[in-house]
C-alpha cells in the first residue's frame, strides 16, 4: 500500500515534483510606497491582501483593484506592480512558489500552469486568477503558518514547513477547482471543449485501468460535477461510455483475431474475463465466443 494520498504520490512521480515555498513575507505599505521597478520572476506569486482600502496591481498593464481578504494567484514570468493610494497601511501575505522534482534541487515549471492556461478562453492569455471562495481563510492560515516558521525556525520547522506547503498546494488547488467550476455554467463552449477533450482521454487511455476520478481529475474537476455535464452533453454517463469503448475495441480484436478471450478482455482495459463477458453480453446480447462465431458464420456465408 502506498505511503502517501494519491495527490501526493502523483506529486512526488511527476515530472514538475512537489511544491517549494521559494519566499515569504508579509508587507505593510501605504502611499508613500514607491516600488522602484515592475516585478517579474519565474516562480508563482500568491498574494493574500490582510488589509487594503485602495490597492490597485497593475498586472501586464490592466488594473486590478485589490481589497481586504482578496487573494490572487500570479503566474510567472508575468510583470506586475502594487501601487497604494491610501494613507492608512494595507498589508499583504506574499508566498513565491514552483514546484522541485523529489531527486533534485533544481526547480521546474510546475502542471498548474497547463490547467490555468486550459481554463483561459482562446486568444485570452490570462496571466493572472482573483480566487474568491469558501477556501480562501484556509489558504491565508496556511500561509501565515509557513511564514511563522520561516521567521522562528528551530529543528523541526523544514519537515512542517514542508507539510505546510503541501495543504497549502492541495487547497488551493480545490479553490482554483471551484473557482473553474463556477465558471463553467458561463462558458458554454468552454464546457464543451473541457467534455470532448475528456472523451479524447477516454478514446485513447480505454485499455488502462481508469476509473471515473481520473476522467474527471483530467480536466480538473469534481467526479460529481462532470458525470452530470457529461451526462447531459452525451446522454450517456462517462462509465458507460468508457465501457461501450471497451466494448466496441473488443469487437474489433474477437472479429480480426484469433485471440483469446482473456487476452481481449486484458487488452481493452477488463482486469477480470467474467466481468468482461458479463458486459459484453449485456451491451451486445451474445457471449464474447457467440459474438466471434457468429461473425465468422455470416462472412463465410456472404
Amino acid at each position: 500500500m502506498s505511503e502517501y494520498p494519491k495527490l501526493w504520490e502523483n506529486l512526488i512521480n511527476s515530472e514538475t515534483g512537489l511544491p517549494v515555498v521559494v519566499k515569504s513575507v508579509q508587507r505593510i505599505m501605504d502611499a508613500s510606497y514607491h516600488p522602484d521597478e515592475v516585478s517579474i520572476h519565474d516562480e508563482f506569486e500568491l498574494v493574500y491582501v490582510q488589509e487594503a482600502e485602495h490597492g490597485c496591481f497593475e498586472i501586464e498593464n490592466e488594473s486590478v483593484m485589490v481589497r481586504t481578504n482578496d487573494l490572487l494567484l500570479i503566474k510567472p514570468r508575468t510583470p506586475h506592480i502594487l501601487k497604494i493610494n491610501s494613507t492608512r497601511p494595507s498589508r499583504f501575505l506574499v508566498l513565491k512558489f514552483c514546484f522541485s522534482k523529489s531527486d533534485s534541487v533544481n526547480l521546474s515549471s510546475i502542471s498548474l500552469n497547463d490547467f490555468l492556461s486550459f481554463i483561459t478562453d482562446s486568444g485570452n492569455n490570462c496571466s493572472y486568477f482573483s480566487i474568491s471562495n469558501i477556501y480562501c481563510s484556509t489558504i491565508a492560515s496556511l500561509m501565515q503558518q509557513i511564514m511563522h516558521e520561516d521567521k522562528a525556525p528551530d529543528g523541526e520547522s523544514p519537515f512542517l514547513r514542508s507539510l505546510l506547503t503541501m495543504q497549502l498546494f492541495v487547497w488551493l488547488s480545490r479553490s482554483l477547482r471551484m473557482q473553474w467550476e463556477n465558471t463553467l455554467s458561463g462558458k458554454g463552449h468552454k464546457l464543451i471543449e473541457m467534455l470532448e477533450s475528456s472523451k479524447t482521454y477516454i478514446d485513447e487511455n480505454y485499455s488502462s485501468d481508469i476509473s471515473l476520478s481520473d476522467i474527471a481529475g483530467y480536466v480538473y474537476i469534481s467526479t460529481s460535477h462532470f458525470a452530470r455535464a457529461f451526462k447531459k452533453h452525451y446522454d450517456i454517463s462517462p462509465i458507460q461510455y468508457l465501457l461501450s469503448v471497451r466494448i466496441q475495441k473488443s469487437k474489433e480484436l474477437l472479429e480480426e483475431t484469433n485471440l483469446k478471450v482473456g487476452s481481449i478482455a486484458s487488452m481493452v482495459g477488463f482486469s477480470a474475463q467474467q466481468r468482461f463477458n458479463d458486459i459484453f453480453k449485456k451491451q451486445v446480447g451474445a457471449s464474447p465466443s457467440e459474438y466471434r462465431h457468429a461473425y465468422r458464420e455470416r462472412v463465410m456465408n456472404a
